[in-house]
């Protein structure tokens, strides 16, 4: 909560509604850091925009495409699921600078009700806003002038936030998908599948069968 309002100090600015969006990963811890920041952002007069499970690069394109004054990943990558962390962009989509992050850490040591109090930011409490369906739910885009069509691809997506939107925008760009970690439960991210564990990757790609039927469904089932 302390890394929401100290973050927020920092980018809540001018008369507008400021905007904060917040990703995650897999993690069952993501959901209470989750709301945790949540509750510090909007304490501070900024609107929250939870977008659920995404992978780390979407959530700094949508920061800039979104026109949002900042941007939240809870992730800690490749690591087990015991850990997680808070990763912040600034409006452009681009990580925070050393110096803005020592800004923030520095504001947190501070009494924040105190800087609020004093005028710290003029802005009334902030809402938050979820969207439905989740995003990462929601059917990819293509990217102009690429077709997969005749390629046959195996994706490992460690149970981890890609778990949806890779394979599905494999797919929808033509390629045959063969994908596993993509059964997440909140525990298992990076268990035995992912980047620490590539046994898995080539096994699958050693034993992926033809599907023949894929492309006539709705989703790729065929993974």
């Amino acid at each position: 909560m302390k890394v929401g309002m100290a973050a927020g100090l920092k980018f809540v600015k001018g008369d507008h509604r400021n905007r904060v969006v917040i990703g995650k990963d897999t993690r069952r811890s993501g959901y209470m850091i989750e709301y945790a920041l949540t509750a510090g952002f909007t304490a501070v007069g900024m609107d929250v925009y939870l977008l659920g499970p995404m992978p780390t690069p979407a959530v700094a394109m949508l920061t800039h495409s979104l026109r949002a004054d900042l941007g939240v990943m809870i992730s800690a990558s490749h690591n087990p699921f015991e850990d997680n962390g808070i990763k912040l962009f600034r409006p452009d989509g681009y990580k925070l600078s050393d110096e803005v992050e020592a800004q923030i850490e520095e504001l947190m040591d501070q009494d924040l009700s105190k800087s609020y109090s004093q005028g710290a930011t003029s802005a009334a409490p902030g809402a938050t806003t979820k969207r439905a369906p989740a995003t990462s739910n929601m059917p990819a885009h293509p990217a102009k002038n690429i077709d997969l069509t005749g390629l046959r691809v195996v994706i490992d997506c460690a149970n981890g936030a890609a778990y949806k939107v890779a394979p599905l925008a494999l797919w929808e760009l033509g390629a045959e998908v063969f994908s596993i970690g993509v059964e997440p439960d909140g525990f298992n991210i990076n268990d035995k599948v992912g980047s620490t564990a590539p046994d898995a990757l080539i096994a699958r790609s050693r034993n992926c069968a033809p599907i023949s039927a894929l492309r006539s469904t709705a989703t790729p089932t065929g993974c």
